[in-house]
C-alpha cells in the first residue's frame, strides 16, 4: 500500500480506530527506514574520517544510478566510473527548480513508476511551486531524522506534544481550534484562528492538555508568546522541555520571547519539501549541524564556483542521497548561509553551517536606487514591537515599504509612529517607510507567515 493510501485512510478513520493506530510502536509503522535512522546515532561520535567516508560511499552508489536511470546524467557515466564520487560530484551541472520544471521527465529515472512513489509539493511562497515525488519510504525516513533530532532535548514518541502548523484542520465547532492527532501523540492548534479573542481559549487547552514539548512555526508560537508574557501567564503554564520551531526563519526577538514565555530552550531545523539538507541546531550553540546520512551541502558563489573555505557564505546547493524516485543533484535552494568548520564543540565533526537566509526574493526590500536590502539588516532592537502581535512588510514600489502591523491591546499612535521613526532613522533616504496599522495579515495556505510580500516585479511590469 502506497504512503499516500496509507496517509489518506488513517485521516478518514474514526478517532478511535486512530488511537488504535497511535498505539503501535512508531518502528512497526515505519518499517526499516526508521531503523537504518535510528542507528545513524554512531555520527554523534564519528571521526571526520568516518563520516566523508560513510558520504562518499553514498554518494558514488547515487551517482552510479544516476548517470544509469536519469535521461539527463546519462553522459555523464564515464565520469561517475572514473573518478572518486565527490569530484565526480563536481562534473554535475548545477541545477534549481525551473531546470527540473522544464522538462521533468528527463530527471525520472527510466523505471519510474508513479504508483510507487508519494508526491509532495515545495511551499512555493514566491507562487512557483515544484512537485516532487518520494519513494513510498521516504515519509517515514522524514519522521525518523525529525525525531532523531529531537531526542536530544529529550523527546520521545510517548511525551505529549503540541503543534502549531499549517496541516489540514477540520471544520471546527464554535470555541474549537485544535484536534489531536494520535499517530504522532500531538494536540494540532491552528495558526489560523490565533486572534486576541481566541488565545485565551488556545491557553486554556494548552494548560488542558499538559504537552511536555512545542512545535510549529515560529510566527504561530510567537503570538502566543507574546500572549502569555503580556498576561503574565507563564506560571500556569505546563512545564515545557523545548519548543522545536521549524520551516520559517526565527528572529532574535521571537527566540527570546519564546523562551521567556515558556521557560525554555527554543531549538530549530533546516530542511525543505525537495528533501536534500536536514539540519538540526546544535545542543550547545544555535550554528546548524548537517546530517551526514541525508545529503551533501556545497555552497556556491552568485557564479556558481564552490565556496567550501571556512567562514565563507553561499547559496546552498545539496544532494539527497536517500530518493531515488526523483534524484536531485547539486540543486540550487535558494537559500544562503556561512559555512563553519565542522569540528564542534559538542563533539560532533559533521558540516556545519550558520546564519541562514532563505530566499532572497522573499528576503529582501529594494531601495531607491535599486539596491537589496535584507530583512535581516532590519532587525530591530529595543521595545518597538512590545505591542505587536505580527506585522509584515509591504512593498510594490521601490524605496517605499508600508509595515503593516497587527496591535495588542495598548498599542497606540505613539507606539506606531516610533516604530516608523525607528525604521526611516535605519535606512535613512533608501527606503521611505510606513507603519499602517490593520486589522488581519492572512497567513500562507500552508499557516506561515510572508514576512516580506513583494509586488516589484508586476509594478515593473505595469
Amino acid at each position: 500500500m502506497s504512503f499516500a493510501l496509507k496517509r489518506r485512510v488513517y485521516e478518514n478513520a474514526p478517532l478511535c480506530m486512530q488511537d488504535c493506530v497511535g498505539a503501535v510502536p512508531f518502528d512497526w509503522l515505519g518499517g526499516h527506514p526508521i531503523a537504518e535512522c535510528s542507528a545513524g546515532a554512531w555520527f554523534d561520535t564519528a571521526s571526520r574520517e568516518q563520516i566523508v567516508r560513510y558520504q562518499s560511499e553514498q554518494l558514488g552508489r547515487l551517482l552510479r544510478f544516476a548517470a544509469a536511470e536519469i535521461p539527463a546524467y546519462r553522459y555523464l557515466k564515464n565520469e561517475v566510473e572514473r573518478l572518486p564520487p565527490f569530484d565526480a560530484l563536481k562534473a554535475f551541472p548545477l541545477i534549481d527548480k525551473e531546470t527540473v520544471q522544464a522538462d521533468l521527465q528527463r530527471f525520472l529515472p527510466r523505471n519510474f513508476a508513479r504508483t510507487h512513489v508519494y508526491k509532495v509539493t515545495t511551499g512555493g511562497t514566491s507562487g512557483n511551486q515544484l512537485d516532487v515525488y518520494w519513494d513510498n519510504q521516504s515519509q517515514s525516513r522524514e519522521m525518523a531524522y525529525i525525531h532523531r533530532f529531537m531526542a536530544q532535548a529529550g523527546y520521545k514518541r510517548r511525551f505529549r506534544k503540541a503543534t502549531f502548523r499549517g496541516v489540514s484542520f477540520p471544520d471546527f465547532p464554535p470555541g474549537v481550534f485544535w484536534y489531536r492527532n494520535p499517530i504522532h501523540n500531538e494536540m494540532r492548534f491552528s495558526p489560523f484562528h490565533m486572534t486576541a479573542d481566541n488565545l485565551p481559549l488556545y491557553v486554556d487547552k494548552l494548560i488542558d492538555y499538559q504537552p511536555q514539548f512545542l512545535h510549529g512555526y515560529p510566527s504561530a508560537i510567537s503570538i502566543l508568546a507574546d500572549f502569555v508574557l503580556r498576561e503574565d501567564l507563564t506560571g500556569r503554564l505546563p512545564d515545557i522541555r523545548a519548543v522545536f520551531l521549524t520551516s520559517e526563519a526565527c528572529t532574535q526577538m521571537q527566540r527570546e520571547r519564546i523562551e521567556a514565555a515558556f521557560e525554555t530552550r527554543v531549538s530549530s531545523w533546516y530542511g525543505h519539501s525537495e528533501g536534500l539538507v536536514f539540519a538540526g541546531e546544535c545542543t550547545q550553540s544555535s550554528t546548524y549541524h548537517i546530517a551526514p546520512d541525508y545529503g551533501v551541502l556545497e555552497l556556491v558563489d552568485d557564479n556558481g564556483d564552490l565556496r567550501d573555505a571556512e567562514g565563507s557564505q553561499g547559496e546552498i546547493v545539496a544532494t539527497g542521497l536517500e530518493n531515488y524516485a526523483l534524484p536531485l543533484i547539486r540543486y540550487r535552494t535558494g537559500d544562503f548561509a556561512t559555512r563553519l568548520a565542522s569540528a564542534c564543540a559538542c563533539g560532533r565533526n559533521w558540516d556545519r553551517m550558520d546564519k541562514v537566509q532563505g530566499r532572497w526574493r522573499q528576503e529582501a526590500v529594494v531601495s531607491k536606487g535599486g539596491g537589496k536590502i535584507a530583512l535581516t539588516a532590519l532587525n530591530m532592537h529595543g521595545s518597538f514591537f512590545d505591542n505587536v502581535r505580527r506585522y509584515q512588510y509591504y512593498e510594490d514600489t521601490p524605496g517605499k515599504c508600508v509595515i503593516r502591523i497587527m496591535p495588542v491591546p495598548g498599542f497606540t499612535e505613539a507606539d506606531r509612529q516610533s516604530i516608523e521613526i525607528a525604521y526611516n532613522n535605519k535606512t535613512k533616504d533608501e527606503v521611505e517607510f510606513r507603519a499602517q496599522v490593520v486589522e488581519s495579515i492572512p497567513l500562507t495556505a500552508r499557516g506561515k507567515l510572508r514576512l516580506l510580500e513583494s509586488h516589484l516585479e508586476q509594478a515593473v511590469d505595469d
